[in-house]
């Protein structure tokens, strides 16, 4: 373990953070990764370059070394610490075994440091005193204050790492943009759980954060970024105890590694109580793409592991040793297989329908369980076993969690028959054309055969594509029509329709492209004509979406794109209580601008409609098309 003196800024090693003489301070921050973040931080490589060359002129390093790790050794010393560490300077990244260590070591640096410094970069002052906290902390609605969220919304705060960089220290104090004491971690315990759901108890040191379930520890993470996909499961190490080697380049394939080891170590089966999907990960299996997906909005959501407690017995009994004996064969076990996870579970079934009771509960002792389905698409060769996916909803309970049937579910009065089953894990290794590993069909962007021939008409890029799902809010793309097939088997009256699908409220986008056969000639000369394209918009309902692809009309009035004013048009679609703003606009293809033109879509919610006018909206949804 490599640290810094305070006094020179000078790097030394030792062997644990154990054998550093008269402990060490240890600083929390956040990177700069960009010029405009701010000064770049200084390498491991750098420092030693600085402290090699001060050596042979008799200077201090200190003064020469960034401004971030000066003030941080100045600080330290000033308050009798001989040792610091900095992660940015500190750890020989070119070495992948001291990266390793460093990385599975993290939790336990800070753990062990006299003192950790949490540098705000971005909160030039405390707008609160320590009396106002106090005073708050008994209020009806504590620290909703603005002054409150300016502090909660800094970029420390947003950070992957800085969680555990948060929760291992046992004294942590903020620091300013100008290095200025704001408080402790101790004195803000309040406020960082009514915004942050860490338990107060839990930054103070009352409860051990291993008493906390393994959702309860994810949705800590909440909507954290870090830099690198891997560092999701990375930065979350020393919160489950485990020892990982990273592996950069894997992807999201980090994070289910973590899940499968925290399988081996821990019988705690909230490991999959993930409800809701923030990013990608595949809705139908048993575990998770990112500790996002673990996210709660409110304490009372949180997901607990709470299994039965079992009667000790007594030595001498006969009986109740052969009870004892039965009950562990009803143990709860899990194996990852490559057909999904083996799984030996009590199972019940309720109106139909199969759910596996994993001991689940919400904090007022109201139980939980996970909703399994037949899985059509599986693999496994055996039937022996019955293989589930995940079902929707997910979770299910003996209450009504939204005021809707679908998830109310009350056990038998029995036990629960236990079974041996199989349950989906991850997407199927046979994926669409193109689709690369860890990504799912949430979002995935799949090939335009069109597009890739050279004299394609129209291209549509992936990127636009991807921008439009984020902001329509689509969960999935889909691409009918001519754009299906390539340019040369397509026939010239078949259009291309680009379809949103919006999950939270079962709207679809449409946008169709198509060449009108008046001015297109078939078979196409080799100098096609821009003037054919033509573009419209619509709305509708995704079960009942009424595509067109096979009645391709258009007015050639309004929609042939070199018809409009430089080459974009705004599309207003009411859509029963709200207008949608779609605008296209096209531009010619840098690779071949006389024969190709490049679209891109924006989207936007415009109002809510008038009562009055839903009911005509609804009649004539897909024809109602207000052009501006």
């Amino acid at each position: 373990m490599w640290v810094l003196s305070t006094d020179h800024a000078e790097l030394h090693f030792f062997a644990s953070p154990e054998d550093i003489p008269n402990e060490y301070a240890i600083l929390s921050h956040t990177w700069n990764n960009k010029p405009e973040d701010g000064p770049l931080e200084q390498s491991f490589q750098e420092v030693r370059k600085i402290q090699k060359r001060c050596a042979r002129n008799g200077r201090n390093p200190r003064d020469f070394v960034s401004e971030k790790i000066r003030r941080c050794c100045e600080l330290a010393e000033k308050h009798g610490y001989k040792w610091v560490w900095v992660d940015t300077c500190c750890i020989d990244k070119t070495s992948s075994a001291e990266l390793s260590e460093a990385i599975n070591s993290m939790f336990r640096y800070y753990a062990l440091a006299a003192i950790c410094y949490g540098y705000l970069q971005d909160v030039n002052t405390a707008f609160f005193s320590l009396e106002d906290l106090e005073n708050d902390r008994h209020s009806r609605n504590p620290y909703r204050q603005e002054r409150y969220r300016s502090f909660g919304s800094s970029i420390w705060f947003q950070r992957g790492w800085t969680l555990q960089e948060l929760i291992a220290p046992r004294f942590f104090i903020f620091l300013s943009s100008s290095w200025e004491i704001i408080g402790t971690k101790a004195d803000f315990a309040e406020l960082l759980e009514v915004h942050f759901l860490i338990p107060a108890t839990v930054l103070r040191f009352q409860i051990s954060h291993t008493q906390f379930s393994i959702a309860q520890r994810m949705s800590w993470f909440q909507l954290r970024k870090t830099t690198r996909l891997e560092d999701e499961a990375y930065c979350l190490l020393g919160l489950f105890e485990i020892h990982l080697p990273p592996l950069y380049g894997e992807g999201r394939n980090a994070f289910r590694r973590l899940q499968e080891e925290i399988m081996k170590e821990s019988a705690d089966t909230t490991l999959f109580a993930w409800r809701w999907s923030f990013t990608d990960s595949p809705e139908r299996c048993l575990l998770a793409a990112s500790p996002a997906d673990f996210e709660v909005s409110w304490r009372k959501d949180e997901v607990v592991y709470t299994p039965p407690r079992r009667t000790q017995v007594p030595a001498d009994t006969t009986a109740n040793v052969t009870l004892a004996l039965g009950a562990d064969l009803h143990d709860m076990t899990f194996a990852v297989t490559p057909t999904g996870i083996r799984a030996n579970i009590p199972i019940f079934m309720w109106r139909g329908k199969t759910f596996a009771d994993l001991y689940w509960s919400l904090g007022d002792g109201r139980r939980v369980f996970l909703h399994l389905e037949p899985d059509p698409d599986s693999e496994a060769i055996s039937s022996r076993r019955t293989s589930y996916r995940v079902g929707e909803p997910r979770q299910t309970g003996d209450f009504f969690l939204t005021g809707d049937e679908a998830y109310f579910v009350r056990p038998p009065d029995g036990p629960p028959s236990w079974k041996e089953v199989l349950i989906k894990h991850r997407p199927r290794l046979h994926r669409a054309p193109g689709q690369l590993p860890g990504s799912t069909t949430f979002r995935f962007t799949p090939a335009i055969p069109m597009q890739l021939t050279f004299d394609a008409p129209v291209r549509f890029p992936e990127a636009r594509i991807r921008q439009f799902l984020i902001q329509s809010h689509s969960n999935r793309f889909e691409i009918r029509g001519a754009g299906c097939f390539s340019l040369w088997t397509a026939g010239p009256n078949l259009p291309t329709a680009y379809s949103f699908l919006r999950h939270v409220d079962g709207r679809c986008i449409i946008i169709k492209v198509g060449q009108c056969p008046r001015v297109w000639e078939w078979p196409p000369r080799k100098q096609r004509r821009l003037q054919a394209v033509w573009a419209t918009v619509t709305v509708t309902d995704y079960l009942n979406s009424p595509w067109g692809i096979d009645v391709p009309l258009h007015d050639c009035s309004q929609d042939h794109v070199l018809q409009w004013p430089d080459l974009r048009k705004r599309f207003e679609v009411p859509y029963e209580r709200e207008t949608l703003e779609v605008t296209l606009s096209f531009t010619p293809c840098p690779l071949n601008p006389k024969r190709t033109l490049i679209l891109r879509a924006s989207f936007l919610l415009l109002h809510v409609l008038p009562d009055r006018f839903v009911a005509s909206v609804q009649t004539n949804l897909a024809e109602q098309i207000i052009v501006i």
